[in-house]
């Protein structure tokens, strides 16, 4: 085993901190007339159950842990991350020489099982292979670190990658790090500590791990999250190089936060050379805070001013392009669509209905008026084909059918405001993700009659 250190002193190629200064403008408001629009102007494949990604944190408890083990549910989730789910390093490695893959089997197994691939975040140091076993971290002490030696860090990622080999498809590098490096995170207590040297150092070290070992799967860039700046500095040291895939979270205010934040992540992968590369929301719910507690501008006052937010950034994620969208968290006590027990809450069904509703569409762009975003939708060559997709294309004329989704700019205040659909279309149904449906096939002048919108997302069904 080799005793190689992790050069704390290491060069950072190619990047500066001088660096922020070109970052600051793209979490900016946007100057641009839509920003929208901007955002949702490529292309973008069909929505399949890949896009819904989700975790769980009680899919393999353990009997020690005295919690009720959380069931598979029937909605269209075709990804997992697993993260928050007792699969760390430190999870699977307690103790040096000792690796237990049990609970990353089960979960894998599940997921197998309902056709979902696996996301599996690597890091979290134990404390036994840790170079500073005694800083408090999330998790308790050291797991925030590097590695004392590179050679702990290689071992893990070759036996993990050796004992899942195709079963594991996809790799993110770490969860959500802070940077001794940059100035805002130097004595704050995260998910990762070190330099952005190590962690370049350590995703090279994995990738080349993976080309030996597991050749199919993708590596992404760790979960970087408030604020990209990070993410352009570890590119730009050499992680631009080695990665497959770039990882954000995407927690948001509102869907004008959400849309801002990709311009800037994209605009930071145009200048580091990979704006081929796909881009994954690896992370993002909305909790609900109790009326008590302090107010945080990405959370909710209420359950559905939370499945709103949820539901909308999960259509624009769509609509501008990203890959996957993994909500957190399914059983998660604050922003999950299941109580204590296993009930469904009533974002459960929102969440079906949402998946229902996206499923074989193929989103041609967005827009803002004064008061509403509307995301506009047609169905995929292979909609009617495809078992999981609700819409069938066509209506009873025979016509193609298009979709927009829309809803208010405001997370609290309902608008009103004409149906947006083309002139001389024909409105035929509206479609809320919750209560019942409208048939405005029989209404006249629908295109111009006043709807009430709310920050809850309706899909419009018409024949143009």
């Amino acid at each position: 085993m080799s005793r190689r250190q992790i050069g704390f002193g290491s060069r950072i190629h190619g990047c500066t901190l001088a660096l922020l200064s070109l970052l600051c403008s793209g979490l900016v408001a946007s100057a641009q007339a839509d920003i929208y629009a901007d955002i949702t102007s490529q292309p973008t494949a069909p929505v399949t159950p890949a896009y819904f990604g989700v975790h769980f944190h009680r899919l393999a408890p353990l009997p020690a842990e005295h919690v009720a083990a959380t069931a598979w549910p029937d909605l269209s989730f075709g990804s997992v991350r697993l993260w928050d789910a007792g699969t760390a390093w430190r999870d699977i490695a307690p103790r040096g020489g000792v690796w237990d893959f049990s609970r990353v089997e089960t979960v894998q197994q599940m997921a197998a099982a309902h056709n979902a691939d696996v996301l599996l975040t690597l890091g979290s140091t134990p404390q036994w292979a840790s170079s500073r076993p005694d800083e408090p971290c999330p998790y308790g002490k050291g797991c925030a670190a590097e590695p004392v030696r590179l050679a702990h860090w290689d071992e893990y990622v070759r036996r993990t990658a050796a004992h899942f080999g195709t079963r594991i498809t996809a790799y993110e590098v770490w969860n959500e790090p802070f940077f001794s490096d940059v100035t805002r995170d130097r004595g704050q207590t995260g998910f990762y500590t070190g330099s952005i040297a190590n962690m370049v150092e350590m995703t090279r070290s994995a990738r080349r791990i993976l080309r030996e070992v597991a050749p199919h799967a993708t590596l992404c860039s760790p979960g970087f999250v408030n604020g990209p700046d990070r993410l352009e500095y570890f590119l730009a040291a050499g992680g631009a190089a080695e990665i497959q895939a770039v990882c954000y979270h995407f927690y948001a205010e509102n869907s004008d936060h959400f849309a801002e934040q990709i311009k800037a992540v994209r605009s930071i992968m145009a200048r580091q050379g990979i704006a081929h590369l796909p881009l994954w929301n690896t992370e993002t719910g909305v909790e609900t805070q109790a009326p008590s507690e302090p107010y945080s501008s990405i959370s909710a006052r209420s359950e559905p001013e939370a499945t709103a937010r949820l539901s909308q950034m999960l259509v624009l994620g769509a609509a501008a392009g990203l890959a996957h969208f993994y909500y957190y968290a399914y059983d998660n006590g604050r922003s999950g669509l299941i109580d204590r027990n296993g009930r469904p809450l009533p974002g459960w069904d929102t969440m079906r209905r949402l998946q229902n509703a996206m499923l074989g569409l193929q989103f041609t762009g967005c827009n803002r008026t004064a008061a509403l975003v509307l995301c506009h939708a047609v169905p995929a060559a292979t909609a009617a084909s495809t078992a999981d997709a609700a819409p069938t294309g066509h209506s009873a004329s025979g016509s193609t059918l298009h979709y927009v989704f829309a809803w208010s700019r405001s997370n609290q205040d309902s608008v009103q405001a004409p149906l947006p659909v083309p002139p001389g279309s024909q409105a035929l149904a509206l479609e809320p993700l919750r209560g019942d449906a409208s048939d405005l096939s029989a209404l006249a002048r629908v295109a111009t009659r006043p709807f009430v919108f709310g920050p809850m997302p309706v899909r419009i069904a018409y024949a143009p």
